[in-house]
């Protein structure tokens, strides 16, 4: 490895180990549950409109 190629390599956002460091807290993250709920409801989003589409095209037949 070249020198100097580690930091222009870098990652997006710091690590935990990183922010803890420099003494900043750990990134916020959402429950379980929120991720799940928020799951089906894009699920059930995405469902509904594939079953539109459906019978649309049904209809125009």
């Amino acid at each position: 490895m070249q020198e100097g190629e580690r930091e222009e390599a870098g990652r997006g956002s710091a690590s935990r180990a990183s922010r803890r460091v420099q003494g900043l807290s750990p990134e916020e993250t959402k429950s379980l549950d929120e991720v799940k709920r928020e799951a089906r409801k894009a699920n059930a989003a995405k469902r509904k409109a594939a079953e539109e589409k459906k019978r649309l095209a049904a209809a125009e037949e």
